[in-house]
């Protein structure tokens, strides 16, 4: 979530490489976020931003 907040244009990949987290698991969790309502996508998925809900 950091990451996040510090970089709303964040790719998968790019924290992926910041974390060392398996980009499986990356894959995983980020859905689960947006199933919850804690992070939303806007725009499109290739140049789109994360935004963290509060």
């Amino acid at each position: 979530m950091q990451l996040i907040k510090e970089n709303p244009s964040i790719t998968q990949r790019e924290i992926q490489e910041k974390t060392d987290i398996s980009m499986g698991t990356i894959k995983r969790i980020l859905p689960r976020l947006q199933k919850r309502g804690v992070l939303e996508r806007i725009e499109n998925k290739r140049s789109g931003k994360w935004v963290i809900k509060s």
